[in-house]
């Protein structure tokens, strides 16, 4: 049986820097993945400014690339310059290969494939497979199932936001912009990644999915289609554009704060709290809530406190945009909007 001071669950972005951060602090730490790497997540693989600087930071070089944001909502098209530090984009197939090698570099011992089938509760703190640790990070995103206080399960809604994603080719998008397309239901957006592919992630409420799936189409592909209907713009750059390999589900998202600490387990990225995904701080929140962590460990109150003012600050910038995004009618707005999302 292996002993260690921290137990990670999960080998994200989120997971790694938490890894990594406290590897680098003199902790033993132990992480579990169950998944392979490199692996594809759902992800808009959009880097904000503050990610930038923490993967720079770590080692990782990011050429910023995003200059400009875009809406295409019903036939109009408006773009706006995005203001300075700029963001940048990456797989997340080659983020999370990355700080999860950082990660192990740091001293932190990652056992991969392994899947955390069980928490049991010990003398001297917790045990998982043949794992001891004093204190677990929940780092497993928001929809995971398991058997963690924080891996709590809810009833289908038909609000509840059902993600979606695919890398195409032969999209005709500028390579400094991410594109922001409103639709009936939902949502998505568009960059192009350093190798030339396209990413497209969109949300979809499930109720709206449920009224536009096509009979005989994958639910993916029927909301693909859907977003083409709804926009003049994103039918014209995205009607040739052909998927690179198969398209990728998740969900449900609901965008809140949760317990980011409970009874000696921390949660970090989705497992502390979620936004809206429009406005692209997902990565960013995620490493911030590991360099949180990182920064409080041992003072839980301290970390729930800050935690919790972290995603709130973010949480209603987002709630806003997604209702004002579709009635754009300036670039100034675009612009405003872009301010509120990196407040």
């Amino acid at each position: 049986m292996a002993s260690f001071d921290v137990l990670v669950i999960g080998g994200g972005p989120a997971g790694a820097a938490a890894a990594l951060l406290l590897a680098r602090a003199g902790r033993s730490v132990a992480l579990v993945e169950k998944s392979a790497f490199p692996r594809r997540k759902v992800c808009g693989e959009y880097i904000a400014p503050s990610a930038v600087s923490f993967l720079h930071s770590v080692g990782m070089r990011t050429e910023p690339r995003i200059r400009r944001i875009a809406v295409w909502a019903s036939s109009r098209a408006l773009q706006a310059p995005l203001p300075a530090p700029y963001a940048s984009t990456s797989a997340r197939e080659d983020l999370d290969s990355f700080l999860l090698s950082k990660a192990s570099e740091a001293g932190a011992r990652v056992f991969q494939p392994l899947k955390a089938n069980s928490l049991v509760r010990t003398d001297e703190g917790f045990r998982c497979e043949s794992i001891e640790a004093k204190t677990v990070v929940a780092a497993h995103g928001s929809w995971e199932p398991g058997h963690l206080p924080t891996q709590a399960r809810h009833p289908a809604k038909p609000t509840d936001l059902l993600a979606f994603k695919a890398h195409l080719r032969g999209a005709n998008l500028a390579a400094d912009t991410i594109a922001l397309i409103p639709f009936p239901g939902g949502y998505g957006g568009a960059l192009t990644l350093a190798d030339g592919r396209v990413t497209f992630a969109c949300c979809i409420q499930r109720g709206a999915l449920e009224q536009i799936r096509q009979p005989g189409m994958a639910a993916a592909e029927s909301v693909f289609l859907h977003a083409q209907r709804a926009s003049l713009e994103f039918r014209k750059c995205f009607g040739d554009a052909r998927p690179e390999g198969a398209w990728l589900a998740s969900g449900p998202l609901r965008p809140g704060v949760r317990q980011p600490y409970r009874d000696g387990i921390y949660a970090v990225g989705n497992a502390a709290g979620e936004v809206h995904p429009i406005v692209g701080q997902g990565i960013s929140l995620a490493l911030q809530s590991a360099a949180l962590l990182s920064a409080t460990f041992g003072l839980p109150q301290a970390y729930e406190r800050e935690c919790r003012k972290l995603y709130s600050r973010a949480l209603w910038p987002s709630s806003l945009i997604v209702r004002l995004t579709p009635y754009a009618r300036a670039p100034w707005m675009l612009a405003l909007g872009a301010r509120l999302a990196a407040a």
